[in-house]
């Protein structure tokens, strides 16, 4: 899926700059001459939740990954009609939300808390289905949403000629970045304490 993204968010390689400006700050730095440098976690405390800027690029790419079809467990192909984006968003509020929530299981994935970050996610799905108002093509949107948040926080963006390159694990962030004992135990704390959040609110 991320490489997936990678490729489909690439060509607007621009606009990330906005995201890592405006509030979801990447930790990893972004190899991509069009897209500036994060700045480190500790200079992000302060702007908790991304901005409306921020989370209307993200809602862009993460409706851009929308696949034409989906394989059901029967093996039945399900053909998914992307002319109507409006069966597709969530409120600006919610959207923001999941952003959040991703950015974290993000930081989890960078710090190496992979069980922590699976759980994190699946909370988070349990508590959107509870929540009991997304339709089925919204639910897509919100995996899709959580998924494109990670590529921004933790992906080496890709574009034009690049991006139709074979991958490269070598350059992946998350095999670069140097997470400290210190800030995997916020994370830790962080993301341990969400789940807690969560599984209460559903």
């Amino acid at each position: 899926m991320t490489k997936k993204l990678l490729r489909l968010i690439g060509a607007g390689a621009v606009g990330l700059g906005i995201c890592l400006s405006s509030g979801i700050g990447s930790p990893a730095t972004a190899q991509t001459a069009t897209v500036p440098q994060a700045k480190p976690p500790e200079e992000q405390t302060d702007k908790k939740n991304p901005s409306d800027r921020a989370v209307r690029v993200i809602m862009s790419y993460a409706f851009a990954a929308i696949p034409d079809s989906l394989p059901k467990r029967s093996g039945e192909v399900v053909e998914i009609d992307r002319n109507h984006p409006e069966k597709f968003m969530i409120p600006m509020e919610d959207a923001r939300r999941i952003i959040r929530l991703a950015s974290l299981s993000a930081r989890a994935d960078l710090c190496g808390l992979k069980d922590l970050e699976r759980e994190h996610f699946g909370n988070m799905m349990k508590r959107e289905r509870a929540v009991n108002k997304w339709t089925s093509y919204q639910f897509l949107f919100i995996e899709l949403l959580h998924a494109t948040t990670g590529v921004v926080m933790t992906g080496n963006v890709q574009a034009g000629d690049d991006a139709k390159k074979p991958d490269d694990e070598s350059k992946d962030v998350r095999r670069e970045y140097v997470c400290s004992p210190q800030e995997r135990e916020r994370v830790k704390a962080a993301v341990e304490a969400d789940i807690k959040a969560l599984a209460s609110a559903q």
